[in-house]
């Protein structure tokens, strides 16, 4: 029987999904060490799960719906909240929301800095598996780092993990931090 050489791979163009979880973080710190290994060339991407927010729709006849209290439009019953009240509160959970990332981001550019690495870092919005595997076969990536964020229990089940689809779609290897 002929023994079988593995030749091992030299990645040049490594992908590196990050969400700002934990195990993300590990993602950066062996992408980070695998380009001074490796001298390859980083990318890090971060991608924003586009989610619909719920919006207050002023009643069709606002006349007969007084913001913040019971009224009937076409016999059904409605209860409006304070329209005044409600959109700033949105608008503030969307703020909070970009403070997170931007603090999140500035994580990583902390990181980059300290190791004396320059690598793009690029912001997307979508269906995050979709949008990291469809960015690695338009940037040419040989190499996609990302983290487990060990999703538990029912949620996993019917959602599923990103780096479990990432995993099944992508078209080069994926390396999975923990």
């Amino acid at each position: 029987m002929k023994k079988e050489q593995i030749k091992m791979e030299t990645f040049n163009n490594i992908l590196i999904a990050y969400d700002g979880s934990k195990s993300s973080l590990k993602a950066v710190q062996m992408g980070i060490e695998m380009k001074k290994r490796l001298h390859s060339r980083i990318t890090i991407i971060h991608v924003l799960e586009e989610t619909s927010v719920n919006v207050p729709i002023p009643a069709t006849r606002p006349d007969t719906l007084p913001a913040g209290g019971m009224g009937n439009v076409d016999g059904l019953n409605i209860y409006t909240s304070n329209v005044k009240d409600t959109v700033p509160s949105k608008q503030r959970v969307a703020t909070a929301e970009n403070d997170e990332i931007t603090q999140s981001l500035n994580e990583v550019h902390a990181l980059l800095s300290q190791e004396r690495i320059e690598a793009p870092v690029e912001v997307m919005q979508g269906d995050p598996a979709k949008t990291i595997c469809n960015f690695a076969d338009s940037q040419g990536n040989d190499l996609i780092i990302i983290g487990s964020r060990g999703l538990g229990g029912l949620k996993k089940l019917i959602l599923g993990s990103v780096s479990d689809k990432v995993t099944n779609t992508a078209n080069c290897p994926v390396l999975i931090a923990k």
